[in-house]
């Protein structure tokens, strides 16, 4: 159940009671009037303690009394309110949940704010070989990123270890008074002041983890960077979890390029906080960009593994296996996905597992569950498209340009729409509608260098089959695709290419017209040579040794053209 949802029955629960305070409040009014000029003082702040996360059934709850219990006894409730476990248990029952069972973080912040609780403790609790474990932290309802881990309890009873849990809870809110002033002048702008203030609320805490955060923001406002990192990594000491300290340390290591330590502060920050989307997508995107996605894996598998048919844990998995290119696993977990949350079956979702096939050669596999998604999303055009590129690569190209023509229908300015369409005709070798289309695409506005590409590619293809078997309409072919590479975007390799495939059609023609005495075939080969001599230079970087070679050639060629030009062109 949602948090909204939490929220909504709870207000609709507790109306009666706000009517009665009311009426109450309206009954008083003449008695209190000149009381009420007096300012009453703030009332203390609220705590909250919740079910504690354990293995054994009911051990979290009755942890997290003890420690109610303990925090209780040790406090001035002139100072502080603990909020009973009735009104927590009967606002949960009330909205539908467990009262022995933990929150999850966004509930758990939820219900503090129903309560009017300023802050709450929440944790783990474990038996031990010698008794038991308890692991807690101090949440700000405010922001549940604001938190202080407190030092493990061990000891042989529940009682005892929850008393040092109240212990370490005690100290640590030490810090809070002067993080309250530390926030509030901060959101006035006294940056200086700010930090002034959260400097004092450390010389009480020194470990101090929420008012090390208002501190570094204070700093960063400032950009005094690297007391910024200074204050993340001394946060990060005493809780490794802590999300601006992680995003603090990433961000500046980032921009420093010391790649692993940034790496380090990413990894964290996903296992912090693995379902939160935005963060995951961030941490995911820069992980990739630097090729260390690989990292995340077995962060995001346990997070898994805690989490057993999460949708929002499933998709964070889904993501980082596919940036990490594990795509056997990516393609499972993006089927436990779906089954969890059919909703999450997108056109994205499609798109991605096509291309994971794909990246594994199963071009089938691919073009099947495109089809899937096609049924679903008939008029995407994007599906479309890779479905026909799919289908291309099966070798069933008579599908993939229906598929193609059908993209560029719903969507004229669809991306690779026309390159992939020239594509598809090369493989169904109709040369002339891959110059068709690729010129229409230029023509109207289409990605030249894209469009080069593929040119590039087909007048490669036509020189290698023409030059393996010695066919001049194929290596005229390659020349014309080449030059109209070219054309859409000059490059060493298309030009270099374009020269030996001149040359190879020069050779071809010199020998042909010498016996046949034909002029259209002298002049063809004079064309070629000048066109090899023009181009081939190109390639004297990357391919040395072959351009030499032909540069040698062509003058020894070149003087037989000419002379066949006037002898058998009259």
């Amino acid at each position: 159940m949602s948090a909204r949802n939490l929220t909504l029955r709870h207000n609709r629960l507790f109306v009666p009671r706000v009517i009665v305070v009311l009426a109450a409040i309206v009954s008083a009014y003449p008695v209190a009037t000149a009381s009420a000029q007096r300012r009453a003082p703030d009332p203390p702040p609220k705590v909250m303690i919740t079910p504690f996360s354990s293995a054994e059934k009911d051990l979290g709850a009755q942890a997290a009394e003890a420690v109610r219990s303990r925090i209780s006894k040790s406090i001035d409730v002139k100072k502080l309110t603990v909020i009973p476990k009735d009104d927590i248990n009967s606002t949960l029952t009330a909205s539908g949940y467990s009262t022995n069972e933990p929150l999850a973080p966004n509930d758990a912040k939820a219900l503090a704010n129903i309560l009017r609780s300023d802050e709450y403790v929440e944790g783990t609790v474990s038996r031990t070989a010698t008794g038991v474990k308890i692991d807690a932290r101090l949440v700000l309802a405010r922001d549940n990123s604001l938190q202080q881990p407190l030092p493990s309890a061990e000891a042989a009873k529940l009682d005892q270890a929850a008393q040092m849990v109240a212990r370490s809870y005690t100290q640590a809110r030490e810090q809070l008074a002067a993080e309250k002033s530390c926030y509030t002048l901060f959101r006035e702008g006294k940056f200086a002041e700010a930090e002034a203030m959260a400097r004092s609320g450390l010389a009480k805490f020194p470990t101090g983890t929420i008012i090390g955060v208002c501190l570094g923001n204070a700093l960063q406002e400032q950009k005094k960077t690297d007391s910024v990192l200074a204050v993340a990594e001394r946060i990060r000491a005493v809780d490794p979890r802590n999300v601006s300290a992680l995003r603090w340390a990433a961000d500046i290591y980032q921009t420093r390029g010391d790649s692993e330590k940034a790496t380090q502060a990413l990894t964290g920050l996903l296992a912090a906080d693995p379902s939160n989307d935005r963060l995951v997508e961030q941490v995911v995107n820069s992980l990739a960009a630097s090729g260390k996605a690989a990292v995340a894996v077995p962060i995001i598998m346990e997070a898994v593994k805690r989490n057993p048919g999460d949708p929002k844990t499933l998709r964070t998995a889904w993501l980082v296996l596919l940036a990490a290119q594990d795509y056997n696993l990516a393609l499972k977990t993006g089927a436990e996905l779906i089954k969890a949350d059919t909703a999450a079956a997108t056109s994205d979702y499609y798109a991605r597992s096509a291309a994971a096939y794909a990246a594994l050669n199963q071009p089938a596999q691919a073009a099947q569950i495109l089809g899937q998604g096609i049924a679903k999303y008939p008029n995407n055009a994007s599906l479309l498209l890779v479905q026909a590129n799919a289908l291309s690569k099966a070798g069933q190209n008579a599908q993939a340009l229906t598929a193609a023509r059908r993209a560029i229908s719903i969507d004229p300015k669809i991306e690779g729409g026309y390159a992939q369409l020239a594509l598809i005709y090369g493989a169904l070798n109709q040369p002339d509608s891959v110059v068709s289309v690729i010129r229409l695409a230029s023509a109207n506005g289409g990605d030249k260098s894209t469009l080069a590409k593929v040119a590039l590619q087909q007048g490669n293809n036509a020189y290698k089959s023409g030059n393996a078997s010695k066919n001049r309409a194929e290596l005229q072919r390659a020349v014309k695709f080449l030059m109209l590479s070219d054309q859409l975007e000059t490059s060493p390799d298309a030009k270099f290419l374009l020269g030996v495939s001149a040359f190879t059609v020069g050779q071809s023609a010199i020998v042909e017209a010498q016996t046949t005495k034909n002029c259209p075939l002298a002049r063809l080969a004079k064309e070629s040579f000048a066109t090899a001599q023009e181009n081939v230079p190109a390639g004297l970087t990357a391919y040395a040794d072959a351009a030499k070679q032909v540069l040698t050639a062509i003058p020894q060629y070149t003087p037989a053209a000419d002379e066949m030009v006037k002898r058998y062109c009259k």
